[in-house]
């Protein structure tokens, strides 16, 4: 079998179950409502009333496509692992890091695709509610961090599927991404130099950019969060060909 028919049989097992498309479209109405709200809080600087720049009308909302793709990414991995899918798959397609990149792979270009239509329905809806100002998201930096999610969201895809890989475990693996991403770093934040929390993960990628002028910027961070996705999903490769499936 073909890196690309696995990629094909990839799309098949992810369009067929619904669950997969109510979660993406529960987060496509989510990027709606809450860009809506963003929009409705420009100022008349073209800012948020908040003081965040206009651009995080858009990246704000954004944050539920980059997360629900991530859990999507863990739960086509580890659904698989219980359900003894995959070790059919590899029956079929007997090499297994071309069955798991080929699933990053899938998964990764579903989150590219999702994140545009993601991107457009964020601009169009705060747009609706910002008219009447001066709201210009794409100025002072604000075209970078947006286009960033092309990039995030697709890395948080494949990170989700490795995890899940590495872990074996639904609740597992979402309680690491999730903690860490949401709790994990903002108490790291707390403790060390206010030079090097930007670096964290995901606080390099997403809304965050946009919001810590003196981290990296969203391109630098996008390659480095790149660099930390790239070492798990080497991690997952390595063992999934010395390990059991099961």
């Amino acid at each position: 079998m073909s890196f690309a028919n696995v990629c094909a049989a990839e799309l098949v097992k992810f369009r067929t179950l619904l669950s997969n498309r109510i979660t993406v479209a529960c987060a496509l109405v989510g990027v709606a409502l809450v860009g809506l709200l963003m929009g409705s809080n420009i100022g008349p600087s073209g800012n948020l009333v908040q003081g965040g720049p206009g651009s995080q009308a858009v990246a704000s909302p954004m944050q539920f496509v980059m997360f629900s793709m991530m859990i999507l990414g863990v739960l086509s991995a580890t659904n698989e692992i219980r359900n003894g899918t995959f070790r059919v798959t590899l029956s079929i397609a007997p090499w297994r890091t071309l069955v798991l990149g080929g699933k990053m792979v899938t998964l990764a270009a579903i989150g590219l695709a999702v994140t545009v239509v993601g991107l457009l329905i964020a601009y169009g809806s705060s747009l609706i509610t910002a008219s009447g100002t001066p709201y210009a998201p794409l100025s002072n930096g604000g075209t970078s961090v947006i286009l960033a999610f092309l990039g995030s969201v697709p890395l948080v895809t494949a990170l989700g599927v490795a995890v899940g890989v590495l872990v074996r475990s639904t609740a597992g693996a979402l309680s690491i991404l999730l903690v860490w991403a949401f709790a994990g770093e903002g108490l790291l934040s707390v403790v060390l130099p206010d030079n090097v929390d930007p670096y964290l993960p995901f606080m390099m990628i997403g809304a965050g950019p946009g919001l810590l002028p003196e981290g990296p910027g969203p391109v630098l961070g996008l390659v480095i969060f790149g660099v930390y996705v790239a070492i798990v999903v080497g991690l997952a490769f390595f063992l999934v060909e010395r390990r059991d499936i099961s």
